[in-house]
């Protein structure tokens, strides 16, 4: 499941089997595994972006 999340420095990691992301300081969300993106919050290298909630047919509207 990916996750987004804004940079604010540099940060790499890896899973245990090998695999690794990395990701650079950015203004913009960036998306990424979910583990990614908690590792980088734990160490404080990034703040996770609450996912936007897609809208429907009937959400905010009103009937006539």
């Amino acid at each position: 499941m990916m996750a987004k999340a804004i940079f604010t420095r540099e940060f790499h990691w890896s899973r245990p089997r090998g695999l690794g992301f990395g990701a650079k300081a950015k203004a913009e969300p960036q998306s990424f595994p979910r583990d990614f993106i908690a590792a980088a919050v734990a160490a404080g290298a990034a703040t996770e972006v609450p996912p936007q909630r897609k809208k429907t047919a009937g959400d905010g509207q009103n009937r006539a």
